[in-house]
């Protein structure tokens, strides 16, 4: 009877083969960081297929091989330790796209999938033994999780032309709502939000910088042909006598839109509980991306600060931001009424008269004749029908070649008003537990991301109605990274407050 005992609780001690593997696999390459066996028939066998691939195929296959091979590493690393992994993600988000003009056509969105999918796959095995989904159960959660089953949903739309065009529109939508919930479970601390916020901030000065360099020493020769390659390109990028610079990210719009979101965290975190250095550092940074941002050409971008200083104006309610918001309203009038022949502030007046605009009437009549469409199709005409994807997938059909011009107008033609009304509920949802708890949280550092994260969050939604702003990396990655920091600061500080709170009464029982 008791062998048949000790049998059973051997039995129930073992650990899962999926387990098993995983711990093995942490051994060998965390803790023996592959000096081992394992480690050396991995390198033979990578760098024997290198060799031959490149040999075969050339240096172009080359440059993305070299990738591949350092990235392989990072990506597994990338299950073990999410907080790594995140800041990887972000990384090659800020590089991936520009990256395309100089390999060539290459779909390196995939890699950003995997690395998202491999983390995600990461927090299932965590779960294995932590079986703790708290982290995950409140309102705005509830909100992302109904977005991405209304998403899944869509594959059912019976306007729908084409079944892959919303496999590889989903794949992307899909992949970085899911980064959220990853988020939720790896900020822990004060500190991890803390190290996410200097990494956005010095990856958005390096883009910056490499924006100056554009503007004032040329383009190198691949990214002029690569402007050169299309008549259509260069006319977009060539206006009011000069080019638009885009750093090395996918494009002017990218550019300019990051500058100007991120100009704006920098003013709001130089009012925080920070050394006067820091915050002469954050000013001037943020003046830095300002300027930057007129580089770009990108009048939606222009906007955004203004706007997203009235957001704060609002929220704050505080003497000394009342007169500053005052005299940023007359300075602003000043340099839109000043006559100019600087083609940047040229094309900075043009944004507040958008009546005046060519493109912007444009704009207006294409979403008049597309309003029949969208009061007539509750579900749209299916993701991916319109702009790259259309073309490609379903060149016959009317949305083809419609332009959306506009991320909210995308939603409404490719998902239908059912599908606006769940992205605005999102928004709303959002804005309203974030604006609730950045009034409850008490530890002044949370506080202040919070509201850098919401005012963000509200450029970052005003800019998605005249241009698709929140739909390439890397901002369709760090709009959700807001997200995540507004529902984890008010967790945190309940946490730090418990904490202290249980400490107080310890205390007072030891005396």
């Amino acid at each position: 009877m008791s062998e048949f005992a000790i049998e059973i609780g051997n039995r129930s001690n073992r650990k899962p083969f999926v387990i098993k593997v995983m711990d093995w696999l942490r051994e060998r390459i965390l803790i023996e960081k592959f000096n081992n066996l394992f480690g050396f028939l991995i390198l033979l066998f990578v760098t024997i297929c290198a060799t031959i691939i490149v040999v075969k195929l050339g240096e172009k296959i080359g440059v993305v091989l070299s990738a591949v091979i350092i990235g392989l590493p990072m990506v597994i690393a990338c299950l073990f330790n999410f907080k790594f992994g995140i800041s990887f993600t972000i990384i090659l988000a800020f590089f991936l796209l520009g990256l395309k003009r100089f390999v060539g056509d290459v779909q390196f969105g995939i890699m950003m999938d995997v690395l998202i999918g491999i983390m995600f796959f990461g927090l299932f095995i965590k779960q294995v033994k932590e079986r703790d989904w708290s982290f995950a159960k409140n309102l705005i959660s509830f909100m992302i999780l109904v977005w991405i089953l209304y998403n899944l949903l869509e594959f059912t739309n019976p306007s729908a032309e084409s079944t892959l065009a919303w496999v590889y529109t989903v794949r992307s939508i899909a992949g970085i709502m899911i980064l959220y919930f990853i988020l939720m479970y790896a900020i822990k601390s004060k500190e991890f939000i803390t190290w996410l916020i200097k990494l956005w901030i010095f990856l958005m000065a390096l883009a910056c910088l490499y924006g100056y360099i554009q503007e004032f020493f040329g383009f190198p020769q691949y990214e002029m042909n690569w402007i050169m390659k299309t008549q259509e390109r260069y006319a977009l990028l060539f206006q009011y006598g000069k080019f638009r610079k885009f750093s090395f990210f996918s494009d002017p719009l990218v550019f300019g839109i990051s500058m100007s979101f991120t100009s704006i965290l920098c003013f709001v975190l130089a009012g925080g509980p920070f050394k006067r250095s820091q915050k002469i550092i954050l000013f001037l940074l943020g003046l830095f991306m300002i300027n930057g941002m007129l580089y770009s050409g990108t009048r939606a971008a222009y906007v955004l600060p203004p706007a997203a200083f009235m957001f704060y104006t609002i929220i704050t309610f505080r003497k000394r931001v009342l007169i500053l918001a005052g005299v940023l309203i007359v300075l602003t009038i000043v340099l839109i009424r000043m006559p100019t022949g600087n083609p940047n502030l040229a094309r900075f007046q043009s944004a507040f008269h958008p009546s005046d605009d060519p493109s912007y009437q444009v704009r207006v009549r294409n979403q008049a004749y597309i309003q029949p469409y969208i009061q007539t199709h509750p579900m749209g005409g299916g993701l991916g029908s319109v702009g790259e994807w259309g073309q490609k997938f379903s060149p016959e059909s009317p949305l083809a070649n419609f332009p959306p011009d506009s991320g909210f107008m995308r939603i409404a033609v490719e998902m239908g008003y059912i599908g606006l009304f769940f992205y605005c509920s999102l928004l709303f949802v959002v804005f309203y537990c974030g604006i609730k708890d950045y009034f409850r949280i008490k530890d002044p550092l949370l506080k202040t991301y919070s509201l850098g994260m919401l005012t963000v969050l509200y450029a970052l939604t005003i800019a998605n109605f005249p241009q698709e702003a929140i739909g390439q990396y890397p901002i369709s990655l760090l709009f959700f990274v807001c997200i995540a920091i507004v529902n984890k600061c008010r967790q945190l500080d309940e946490s730090c407050k418990t904490r202290i709170e249980t400490k107080r009464i310890q205390g007072g029982q030891d005396v």
